[in-house]
């Protein structure tokens, strides 16, 4: 093959990679690569609501009272192992405590750093209540992977899902500010690479 031959190869290919990566932003470019995020089950019954950590303004635990007292859920279960505030069930529990929870019905596991750790220490709290159906608390751009490992890693229990409203985090625009485009991007590589674990 000559050396021109060659060369124009390299350009065609160049272009179709190029083409390509254009047409996959053009995708992402728009709400919905951001709505897909979401997942939002009608609200019902529950032996216990998850809170998921990460919820340095605390929405994810404001939405899970005001849901926990809506629907009159029995148990609320806080998670996290990270410090500070929002990221450790400690703190967690003092926000739920301060919106008036009483502490017998506050659970928290203090162990995990991951979402997948956080379903797998909730399972065996799921299992002394005797829960059957559970609904899954945390920001929208994460509810997708959350309600998927948690279906994964709690067999035989209903997982309903239910995004923390209002939020600072919405899918209009999503790609307009560098910590929404953070999230998003993040949220879908964390997807696949979950589903490449067999975690969901």
């Amino acid at each position: 093959m000559t050396e021109g031959r060659r060369l124009r190869r390299r350009v065609l290919a160049g272009g179709a990679a190029a083409l390509a990566l254009l047409g996959l932003l053009g995708i992402l470019a728009r709400d919905e690569a951001a709505r897909f995020l979401i997942v939002h089950d009608p609200p019902g019954p529950s032996d216990a609501i998850v809170v998921m950590a990460g919820d340095p303004d605390y929405e994810r635990t404001t939405a899970a009272v005001a849901l926990m007292r809506s629907e009159n859920v029995a148990t609320l279960i806080l998670t996290g192992g990270e410090p500070g505030p929002g990221d450790s069930a400690k703190s967690l529990r003092a926000k739920a405590l301060e919106l008036g929870v009483p502490e017998p019905r506050i659970r928290v596991e203090t162990t995990s750093h991951t979402t997948r750790e956080a379903v797998l220490a909730v399972a065996p709290i799921l299992q002394s209540l005797e829960a059957r159906t559970v609904t899954v608390v945390t920001s929208p751009y994460h509810q997708r992977r959350a309600t998927a490992a948690a279906r994964r890693a709690w067999p035989g229990v209903i997982v309903l899902s239910h995004p923390a409203s209002p939020s600072a985090w919405g899918p209009q625009r999503w790609w307009s500010t560098a910590w929404s485009r953070r999230a998003v991007v993040t949220e879908y590589a964390k997807l696949l690479y979950y589903r490449a674990r067999g975690w969901l």
